[in-house]
C-alpha cells in the first residue's frame, strides 16, 4: 500500500495545504482513495458518513487509515472549501496533478463518484465495496469490525506493539472508573478488544460502543482467592471470589463471593491471593527502582518468602511483596 503510493509518485498535501512526504506512510497503514466532489449530491450524502467512520476510528485509538482525496471539483478553491467544510484530517492529491488523477481513475475503473477504493500492497482494489461497508457500519463496534476486515484484505502489517506481558489480555472484563471527561461511563463494565501501543490506550467494548481508555481508568474484574473471616487464621479455607470494585480511600478491594455476598479485603497475603495473569502496577521499590510505575503480570506466589513473582518483560521477572503492588490504578 505505502510502497504503491510511493512508487506512483503521487503529489500529496495534508489538510493544511502543506506538502506530505509519502515516505511517512508505512506498511501498517491502510490506504483508501476517495474520488469525490462538493457539487455531487451523492458525495454530499456520503462524505459526512465517511468522516464519522474515520473520526470513530480515531476516537478509539485506531489511526492507521489514510484517506487520500482525489478531487473532481471544478476549481482548486472549491476543492479546498470542500476539504475544510466536510472532510476529516485526510490527505489530498494536488489539484494540478490531472495526469495522476486520470491514471488512478483508469486503474480503478472509476466511472462515477463518490468512489472509495481501499488498496492492497501492490495497488489492487482490496475491498469490493468499501463505500457500502462504511454506510453499513452504524455503531463503533461495527466500524471497528469493518476496519479490521479491511486491514486483513489489504494485507496491512501490525504496528509495533508494546511488550504484551505488561498489557491487559484481550477479552478481559474491566470496570471503567475515574473518568473526568464523560463521567457517565464510570461504573460501566466492558471487555478489552485491543491495545493501541502508540497511544497507550485500550479499546474497550461497552454495550455495543467502543471506547479508547487509559489503563489507569480500568479495574480488572479478576478471579482471586480470599478468606471470608474478618480476622483470618492460617487454617481458614480460601474461597473463590471476583473483584467487584475498588475503594480509592482505603485501598481495599470489594470482592464478590458466591453471587450477592461481597466482602472488603486488603491487598495482604493473609486476606487475599492474586491469581496468575493478574496485571499489577509496581511501586515503592527501593532496590530495582527502574520498575516503579511499570505494569507486570503475576506469575505465582511463594508461601515461604511471601512474595509474588511478577513478569515485567518477556525476559525479566522480579520477586516483590504485595505492598509493592497495586491493582488500581494501573500505570
Amino acid at each position: 500500500m505505502a510502497a504503491f503510493v510511493q512508487s506512483y509518485g503521487l503529489q500529496l498535501l495534508d489538510r493544511s495545504g502543506k506538502d506530505f512526504d509519502a515516505q511517512q506512510l508505512t506498511s501498517s497503514d491502510v490506504i483508501a482513495f476517495y474520488f469525490s466532489a462538493h457539487w455531487c449530491p451523492p458525495c454530499q450524502h456520503f462524505t459526512p458518513v465517511l468522516k464519522k467512520f474515520y473520526d470513530t476510528l480515531h476516537s478509539i485509538g485506531e489511526r492507521s487509515l489514510k484517506i487520500i482525496f482525489v478531487s473532481s471539483d471544478k476549481s482548486e478553491p472549491e476543492m479546498w472549501k470542500y476539504m475544510y467544510e466536510a472532510h476529516g484530517d485526510w490527505l489530498v492529491l494536488k489539484y494540478a496533478s490531472t495526469d495522476l488523477k486520470d491514471r488512478l481513475s483508469r486503474q480503478f475503473q472509476v466511472s462515477g463518484i463518490p468512489q472509495l477504493i481501499v488498496i492492497d500492497a501492490v495497488g489492487r482494489q482490496a475491498v469490493r465495496d468499501a463505500r457500502q461497508d462504511v454506510m453499513g457500519a452504524s455503531s463503533s463496534t461495527q466500524v471497528l469490525t469493518t476496519y479490521h476486515t479491511w486491514k486483513t484484505a489489504a494485507g496491512a502489517t501490525s504496528a509495533p506493539q508494546a511488550d504484551s506481558v505488561a498489557q491487559l489480555p484481550f477479552g478481559a472484563r474491566v470496570l471503567i472508573r475515574g473518568l473526568q471527561g464523560k463521567p457517565e461511563n464510570n461504573g460501566l463494565e466492558g471487555v478489552v478488544q485491543s491495545f493501541d501501543a502508540s497511544q497507550r490506550r485500550y479499546v474497550v467494548n461497552v454495550a455495543e460502543r467502543s471506547l479508547s481508555l487509559k489503563a489507569a481508568n480500568l479495574l480488572q474484574l479478576l478471579k482471586l482467592q480470599v478468606k471470608t473471616s474478618e480476622e483470618p487464621h492460617e487454617e481458614d479455607p480460601w474461597n473463590e471470589a471476583e473483584v467487584a470494585e475498588f475503594d480509592e480511600e482505603t485501598g481495599d478491594l470489594l470482592c464478590s463471593i458466591s453471587g450477592s455476598e461481597k466482602v472488603k479485603r486488603r491487598l495482604e497475603p493473609a486476606q487475599l491471593r492474586l491469581s496468575s495473569g493478574a496485571l499489577v502496577a509496581v511501586h515503592g521499590l527501593k532496590g530495582g527502582k527502574e520498575w516503579n510505575e511499570q505494569n507486570g503480570k503475576v506469575v505465582d506466589f511463594d508461601e515461604t518468602t511471601q512474595r509474588y513473582t511478577v513478569q515485567m518483560t518477556s525476559d525479566k521477572s522480579i520477586k516483590i511483596k504485595m505492598e509493592n503492588m497495586r491493582l488500581c490504578p494501573l500505570a
